[in-house]
């Protein structure tokens, strides 16, 4: 739970915001600057989008070194098909980095995957977006173990081709068997959180 107390919220001006809500300017010396303006320039071209995640998972970043990046391994990779966008990302945070980020959300992308680094992942609530983080996670998971099974042949994988991705895809948006919006998992998760970390929410 430590965790949660020390954690810092962000206007989008860049300024922090404390409990009491009185704002204070953010500085280097407490705050990751590079990471502030991203928000924003995400939700500027996506103004449905209230979260985005940022994070590392081993297997994302292993991925996000391979010429080939996401391969559809996996159902959870189905789920993803054209969904997916690629940042070649080289450790800055420079103007250019925002512009390519809202390139590549700008065309209703659920994630991007940023070379040897990382993923955002986003959505239209928290649900959603740790939805999609989630599979994006599993689906590299998956990917990493079927290569190193393969022995890096391609030729001992099963690869999907196009039409038969589309056609599943399109299946499963169309679905009422099941919402692909982590809808059905949030309030199971929140609960469980609550049991582990009662006092998250602050």
């Amino acid at each position: 739970t430590d965790r949660f107390q020390t954690a810092l919220k962000y206007g989008t001006e860049g300024n922090i915001v404390h409990l009491n809500g009185m704002r204070e300017l953010a500085t280097p010396t407490r705050s990751n600057a590079g990471c502030i303006p991203i928000p924003p320039a995400i939700i500027a071209v996506r103004p449905e989008v209230q979260t985005i995640i940022h994070v590392h998972p081993i297997s994302v970043m292993a991925v996000g070194g391979l010429k080939s990046g996401l391969l559809p391994l996996s159902q959870a990779a189905f789920f993803l098909y054209d969904q997916v966008s690629r940042e070649s990302y080289d450790f800055t945070y420079e103007g250019s980095f925002e512009s390519s980020l809202q390139k590549g959300f700008s065309n209703g992308k659920r994630a991007m995957l940023l070379n040897h680094h990382g993923m955002y992942a986003v959505g239209r609530d928290a649900a959603e977006a740790f939805f999609v983080a989630k599979h994006v996670t599993q689906a590299c998971d998956v990917q990493v173990n079927t290569l190193a099974m393969a022995g890096g042949n391609m030729d001992n994988v099963i690869l999907p081709d196009a039409k038969m991705l589309e056609a599943q895809y399109k299946d499963m948006m169309l679905s009422t068997d099941y919402s692909y919006d982590g809808s059905r998992e949030w309030s199971g998760l929140l609960r469980e959180l609550s049991r582990k970390a009662p006092d998250y929410n602050l």
